[in-house]
């Protein structure tokens, strides 16, 4: 087969595939019209898409204000861990450091969320894992790390092998599928309506939304039955031997592995031009005042010198877009004082800024912003550097 016939036969094959998916989704939406009235608030509310890993981290964070709920959650998932009640806290989560933490007299428990595949960052486990350092002895540092169909580890990109050695076994790996909704379900059944009416409703409607998010509302398993009917009538395969569906099956999913792949490659494409633009819009407003850089398709910023130390005030992007300062080479541990200054100077400000109490050591100040008020937040950072005696630009 010539390199031209191949490329038409790969894009038939794909082709193929969108025209099926579509079939699919087609078929699924109607479905689900077809299915008994029933009220699925947080969906609704989402207009369709998927509540991100730091709205399931807030949510767990006030379930878990429920002594009771919070009790039968830590007996669930740290087995064989004591522990006095009394003693537990839980910071609120914010922003994609640390999804969410509990405290208590045995142990330091990092909850970390990857139920919708999030992106591992560099050393983020790792990084974690230093900070529960600082107040707990390496043996009560726990790790629950939460997939969403299935269960995942942390990769060596996130956690490296010294670190994961020495947590052994206090690395649990669970995930929403199997374990969370499960859980919720059952602490559902234990609330009483008549005591807890907030509590049980609030259950309901998250227990409802994890159920249809993992197709495990035994209304839907019906529903998907039937749509595995009408997938192997469109790829033709219903009189085909085992190993011919087999194929056929593993066809699709190499096809819609490609098809994500080409995905995934815009979706990062679009975020780098989005960097751009912001970029080339901070640079028409400075008009001069100072020269900014890209070190890369996802970041932008400049460097500055603050009581001889050099830092990078920037822009970057994964989820979400974020602002920031950082050490060059310094950190908060080489150089506490300088770290704290900077800080103040910015917190002080009274421009709005605020600074999460999990940042990682090479971060003077950081947080997330909307796509909308990113701009402006950056701008406001280089009005207050700029019109600082203690700051020079480099």
């Amino acid at each position: 087969m010539d390199i031209i016939s191949l490329s038409q036969s790969i894009k038939e094959s794909l082709d193929n595939t969108l025209e099926t998916s579509n079939k699919v989704s087609q078929w699924y939406k109607e479905e689900l019209n077809k299915l008994p009235f029933s009220i699925d608030v947080l969906s609704a509310s989402l207009c369709s898409q998927r509540l991100k890993e730091i709205a399931h981290s807030r949510i767990l964070y006030n379930l878990l204000q429920n002594s009771t709920l919070r009790i039968h959650f830590l007996n669930h998932f740290l087995l064989g861990v004591s522990f006095s009640p009394t003693s537990i806290t839980i910071p609120y989560p914010d922003k994609h450091r640390i999804d969410l933490t509990i405290k208590g007299n045995t142990f330091f428990l990092i909850i970390e969320n990857k139920v919708n595949g999030a992106v591992e960052q560099r050393k983020q486990i790792d990084n974690y894992v230093k900070i529960a350092q600082k107040t707990y002895p390496n043996e009560q540092i726990y790790v629950l790390y939460l997939g969403g169909e299935k269960s995942i580890e942390p990769s060596e990109f996130s956690l490296p092998h010294d670190t994961k050695a020495l947590l052994g076994s206090r690395i649990i790996c669970k995930n929403y599928k199997d374990d969370i909704t499960p859980w919720v379900a059952s602490v559902y059944e234990q609330i009483d309506f008549e005591k807890e009416p907030f509590l049980k409703s609030s259950l309901l409607s998250y227990r409802t939304y994890l159920e249809n998010r993992y197709n495990l509302n035994p209304l839907h398993r019906e529903m998907n039955n039937r749509l595995d009917k009408e997938l192997i009538s469109s790829l033709g395969i219903e009189a085909a031997s085992l190993d011919e569906k087999i194929s056929a099956i593993k066809d699709q999913i190499d096809n819609i592995d490609k098809i994500k792949e080409r995905l995934t490659s815009l979706l990062e494409d679009y975020k780098g031009r989005q960097i751009r633009k912001w970029y080339e819009e901070c640079v028409t407003i400075t008009n001069g005042k100072l020269i900014l850089t890209m070190q890369d398709s996802a970041e932008f910023g400049f460097n500055f010198r603050y009581r001889n130390t050099d830092f990078r005030c920037c822009v970057s992007f994964d989820d979400e877009p974020y602002w920031g300062i950082m050490g060059v080479v310094e950190n908060a541990n080489s150089k506490p004082k300088v770290f704290q200054e900077l800080q103040n100077l910015i917190l002080n400000s009274n421009r709005g800024f605020h600074n999460y109490e999990y940042n990682s050591e090479e971060w003077v100040i950081s947080d997330y912003e909307r796509n909308e008020m990113i701009v402006n937040r950056f701008i406001t950072l280089i009005d207050i550097i700029c019109n600082s005696e203690s700051c020079s630009i480099l």
